[in-house]
């Protein structure tokens, strides 16, 4: 890599530990982060999260983002009516199941996507700002390798 980071590298026994505390800190660099920036549209906790996932995928229902983004059920079902009630999504039954709702972004919904948009950009740049581009790239091509790979 560069000779930005002059960090011991840690050794093989210690990786387990240190990924595992790594991830979780970003995770909750970035909740604490987003809460900040989001509290004057009401949001909390994965609110946004599930917004950005049904502007990627309208129509969809509340057991597909809890299936797709890993939330338990009762979250996703707090957080969309969260959302239901502030205006930023609205509820649809399905045709081809009654028992089910397709959701969808209202205009409010719709115009809120580019400032979360931005604030992740500015998250992501900032915690990243020490990185080269280069570096950056390997960054999130070995995470998306990490997402991928099934533990046995």
């Amino acid at each position: 890599m560069t000779e930005k980071n002059n960090a011991p590298q840690p050794d093989l026994q210690d990786i387990p530990r240190r990924l595992g505390r790594s991830i979780t800190y970003l995770n909750r660099q970035r909740k604490k982060y987003m809460t900040e920036q989001l509290r004057p549209y009401g949001f909390v906790g994965a609110m946004y999260m599930i917004l950005l996932h049904i502007s990627r995928n309208p129509g969809t229902t509340q057991d597909a983002i809890a299936c797709q983004m890993y939330i338990d059920k009762g979250t996703v079902t707090r957080r969309t009516k969260q959302l239901e009630e502030r205006g930023y999504i609205r509820r649809e039954i399905s045709p081809s199941d009654r028992r089910k709702n397709n959701l969808f972004l209202t205009a409010e919904g719709e115009a809120l996507v580019p400032v979360i948009r931005g604030h992740l950009r500015t998250w992501a740049e900032g915690i990243t700002r020490d990185l080269d581009d280069e570096e950056r790239v390997l960054l999130v091509s070995l995470l998306d390798r990490m997402i991928h790979t099934k533990v046995e």
